[in-house]
């Protein structure tokens, strides 16, 4: 016999009326799934122009500050060149004085010789023998700036008799207008076996050093302190 619509249970009775079930992924999603598509597309191109937009600023800056820095390191040689055309201009007459005096550049021992020479002749002077040693160089000062120079000296032994001690005074005034020399010790003594007596001649032994400036050397001789 055939089931009386009666019957069924409550729940096996489908209400025509009852919503039907949502489901977001099913219903919702279609619908907005373009629109978030473009969103993220949005987003990734925003932080992309935003990242490239920094890359090119950081490159502007970069690029303003090598300019900036390479002015100004024109600008620093142009004032040095400046400068050193100033100095230049200043000491070329010292310097070209120094020269001529013998005291910067190679020494000139054939100068030193008869300059010796005219003046004994000019003062009438007693016989003068002295000795020139090899050049050496001399330890100055870290603190006095040479450049690519350095100081040299050569050591001469002198001995010359005299009439009186005025003569030995006469002739180191005159020898310094033919160079620049420092006197290392200077000894006047009588001659003769009567110390005592004032009519003894005089003879005087002497040590100079003449100086020169001239440039630097790889392998420089023995240095003097």
């Amino acid at each position: 016999m055939a089931q009386s619509k009666s019957s069924l249970k409550p729940d096996q009775v489908k209400d025509k009326n009852a919503p039907a079930e949502h489901s977001f992924m099913k219903d919702d999603f279609p619908l907005i799934r373009k629109a978030l598509i473009i969103l993220i597309v949005s987003l990734v191109s925003s932080a992309a122009l935003v990242s490239a937009g920094r890359a090119l600023h950081s490159r502007q800056q970069d690029g303003m500050n090598q300019t900036q820095a390479q002015r100004s390191d024109a600008l620093n040689k142009r004032l040095q060149a400046e400068t050193d055309k100033q100095e230049i201009q200043d000491y070329q007459p010292k310097f070209m004085n120094l020269r001529e005096r013998g005291i910067v550049g190679e020494e000139s021992r054939l100068d030193w010789m008869e300059h010796i020479q005219h003046i004994r002749e000019d003062r009438k002077l007693l016989p003068i023998t002295y000795e020139i040693s090899a050049r050496q160089v001399f330890q100055v000062d870290p603190e006095v700036a040479l450049g690519e120079l350095e100081l040299r000296g050569s050591k001469m032994k002198l001995q010359m008799d005299l009439l009186h001690e005025g003569d030995l005074l006469n002739f180191l005034d005159d020898l310094k207008h033919k160079g620049f020399y420092t006197v290392q010790e200077c000894k006047i003594k009588r001659v003769g076996t009567e110390s005592e007596s004032t009519h003894l001649p005089l003879a005087a032994e002497c040590v100079i050093y003449w100086l020169t400036l001239s440039e630097r050397v790889d392998n420089p001789d023995r240095v003097l302190q």
